[in-house]
């Protein structure tokens, strides 16, 4: 039996690279510069190579990341406005859903209670703010494809059974 050489992937550091680019004074010219200034800083001075510090310097790799997300305020407030967009998209969709099918409700406020008790059982979670972002993107896209679907004909109906 022949045994198969496994080759690895080249780590990408895309979340590096994502984070170098929201530093102040960043300029795309410079970014190897502030590249190396980074790893050589983190690493204590052992190397400037970003994957030699992957590889051989694990920890400081990870401090490094963790360093440049910033305190805990910058990063409520990084992941708070994506989240609370992809909150606010989920809602919308279910809403029209809801239109779509007839529904009615006394008040604008019901109907988004109502709206996020289905994107809570769509996420077999029991608090919508709870519900973690990829998440909110599924049910979003579920959503949109539910409202995109026409339920005004009868598909049974409107099916050609033959050309008789």
């Amino acid at each position: 039996m022949a045994t198969q050489k496994k080759t690895k992937k080249p780590v990408s550091h895309a979340l590096f690279w994502t984070l170098i680019k929201e530093t102040p004074g960043y300029k795309d010219a410079y970014k190897d510069v502030i590249k190396e200034g980074l790893v050589n800083q983190y690493s204590g001075g052992k190397t400037c190579s970003l994957s030699e510090m992957y590889r051989k310097y694990p920890a400081e790799y990870s401090n490094m990341l963790e360093a440049m997300k910033g305190n805990a305020e910058q990063r409520r407030v990084r992941y708070d406005e994506d989240r609370d967009r992809a909150a606010k998209r989920v809602i919308a969709a279910i809403c029209t859903w809801l239109d779509k099918l007839g529904y009615t409700y006394p008040t604008r406020q019901d109907k988004i209670r109502y709206a996020m008790a289905v994107a809570c059982r769509a996420a077999n979670c029991g608090n919508f703010n709870a519900i973690p972002e990829s998440r909110l993107s599924a049910i979003y896209s579920l959503y949109c494809k539910k409202n995109s679907i026409d339920i005004n004909g009868d598909p049974a109906l409107d099916y050609v059974i033959s050309k008789n």
